[in-house]
């Protein structure tokens, strides 16, 4: 499932912030140089974390509501090696998760994201053996992309769901886009009526 995604600068996240406290459009001017840096399980990355108990809800976002925050992407678990940097929507009440998923919900804005395909292959150039290619999906006409997360500590990790048909002929996963006005259902009581994103398009290119 995805383990890599672009990502804006921290002062960029500050500014998104106060464009969905004010339900303003999410227009974003590139920091210089324009080639964005990229996250990957244990990178540092800048999020929106909500200033309240998402269990309860806020119904409407205001000036207040939402603050920035850098955390580490994946949950350290002592049942597994390495971090568990995805979380499916499915299992939101298993022990690991219930307490995050109910109380502690978020969004990282990202400018795109990744997935490698489960059949296609090609060439490596450096080896020349067969690897997965990958590839960059965006929500058209939109410059971010909200993807809903759970976060506890100093650490986040990326709800995931079933892919619908734009993802579909390359994952049976995907990260649960969430659109900018149903961030306060994300971020309330009700943020499952969110897990069939098949209403979502994406665009695709090789990365």
């Amino acid at each position: 499932m995805c383990r890599r995604f672009s990502i804006f600068t921290y002062d960029e996240v500050l500014g998104i912030v106060r464009e969905l406290e004010f339900d303003a459009p999410l227009n974003v001017a590139p920091d210089w140089p324009a080639r964005r840096a990229e996250a990957f399980p244990k990178s540092a990355v800048p999020l929106i974390v909500p200033t309240f108990d998402t269990m309860r809800g806020i119904g409407r976002l205001g000036a207040g509501s939402l603050e920035a925050r850098e955390l580490s992407w994946g949950f350290a678990e002592s049942w597994k090696p390495d971090v568990v940097f995805n979380t499916r929507i499915e299992s939101a009440m298993k022990p690991t998760w219930r307490e995050s998923m109910e109380h502690r919900r978020c969004v990282v804005p990202v400018p795109s994201f990744f997935e490698t395909s489960q059949n296609e292959t090609y060439p490596s150039p450096k080896t020349g053996k067969p690897i997965r290619r990958q590839y960059e999906f965006r929500v058209p006409g939109q410059e971010v992309v909200l993807i809903g997360c759970i976060w506890r500590d100093d650490a986040f990790s990326m709800v995931t769901t079933e892919a619908n048909a734009s993802m579909a002929p390359f994952h049976y996963r995907m990260p649960l886009v969430v659109r900018q006005e149903e961030l306060p259902l994300w971020l309330g009581p009700d943020y499952r009526r969110l897990a069939d994103r098949s209403s979502i398009r994406l665009e695709t290119e090789r990365a």
